[in-house]
């Protein structure tokens, strides 16, 4: 059942109008008190029992906070706008505007059409959008987190994974390891010559990288005894490893098996697999494509890749694996690192059909495709509702 409450501007208050009832509000059920007062702002919420909700806290950066303010995070206006159809409210703050028993953010209002100053009671979710790990690790943000787990309020996703960490835990699922391409995290320049005899061809990826960043691709050329470097917009050849780990810092690199891709007119694709957390599982909020045009080493879209619509490839997709693939990861993430609520896949497909798991990210970057974007906004208000106890 859904009802309406209200922020009163002036006394910075929430409340409600049934006269007849007496209502809480927030984790710590914060009496919520009647009133008649007309200066307000509007949500539809759902009633479970006398406690309304969902109240759903998304935690941002100090540096999110003037492009959210600005209109330039149109997912979290999604966020809302799906809660006003399924009941619940949204309050996107900073770490640092959390008090013992009160946030201090922004409410986006329909009428105004802008981000509004509200005061609120603890939420009872949180979803962590942090954009760098960087800013996760500051003492107020680990604070935050420790009073959530003091207060018993659910959150995801807990942090950002590094790419090693990631496989290590992946690999521990005897169902998912003939997905993962070998992966070995570099300490010495023997790493990297190990793996290029033995693979030929690797993958050299940051361990704490992110979109494609600092990738590039090593490749023995045995009648010339050579390494050829590749990135996406260099190529150079080397006498020796030793002379790369002068230029770049591999110690702070994972190798990885580079992996024969399926082509769509000789060009390479992965997928993009937006999955979320639902009854116990983890379903496919949608499956994007990605082709490399300009360049063979990603195909992210920044580095001149192209997106494809997922028909091209469909009939060639064992979706059902895909759905069993992305259950297993999502499984087996939770188990190891806490709630996981959501999360996006890059896989490769070989020519003979079979699926690779290249990348795994906590915090998906917004879909291109529209459709995807939305059915995934409508899954993850599910998994607050699940996650919170209004279901």
């Amino acid at each position: 059942m859904k009802m309406i409450i209200y922020y009163d501007f002036e006394q910075e208050k929430w409340f409600h109008k049934d006269s007849d009832f007496s209502y809480t509000f927030g984790k710590n059920e914060i009496s919520l008190p009647f009133s008649e007062a007309k200066s307000c702002l509007s949500f539809s919420v759902v009633k479970k029992g006398n406690h309304l909700g969902p109240l759903i806290g998304i935690v941002i950066s100090d540096s999110t906070v003037k492009p959210l303010l600005k209109r330039r995070k149109r997912s979290f206006e999604q966020i809302h706008q799906e809660l006003k159809s399924l009941g619940g409210v949204c309050v996107v703050f900073t770490a640092e505007n959390v008090q013992t028993n009160e946030i201090h953010g922004y409410v986006f209002s329909d009428e105004q059409k802008q981000w509004i100053d509200v005061k609120a009671p603890l939420p009872d979710i949180v979803y962590n959008r942090i954009k760098a790990r960087k800013d996760e690790q500051t003492t107020e943000n680990q604070q935050f987190f420790q009073l959530l787990q003091k207060n018993n309020i659910p959150y995801f996703n807990p942090s950002f994974f590094t790419k090693w960490q990631l496989y290590q835990i992946l690999n521990s699922n005897k169902m998912l390891r003939p997905y993962l391409p070998a992966t070995l995290s570099v300490s010495s320049p023997n790493d990297v010559i190990a793996m290029l005899n033995k693979y030929g061809h690797i993958y050299m990826k940051p361990n704490e990288g992110y979109k494609g960043k600092g990738i590039f691709t090593l490749q023995l050329n045995h009648g010339q005894h050579t390494v050829v470097f590749s990135s996406p917009k260099h190529k150079r050849t080397f006498r020796n490893i030793a002379a790369l780990f002068r230029l770049y810092d591999l110690n702070e690199y994972i190798a990885q098996q580079a992996i024969h891709s399926d082509t769509i007119n000789g060009k390479r694709y992965d997928l993009r697999i937006l999955a979320h957390y639902q009854n116990n599982h983890f379903v496919i909020s949608g499956i994007g494509i990605r082709q490399s045009i300009k360049q063979k080493i990603t195909t992210h879209i920044p580095n001149g890749g192209r997106l494809i619509p997922y028909e091209f490839v469909k009939e060639k997709i064992d979706e059902s694996l895909l759905q069993h693939i992305v259950n297993q990861c999502g499984s087996t993430l939770s188990a190891h690192l806490g709630l996981i609520g959501e999360f996006s896949l890059d896989l490769g497909r070989t020519p003979d059909g079979h699926f690779y798991i290249y990348e795994l990210n906590s915090k998906p970057m917004v879909f291109d495709e529209p459709e995807i974007q939305q059915q995934g906004t409508k899954n993850l208000i599910r998994a607050f509702h699940e996650l919170s106890g209004f279901v």
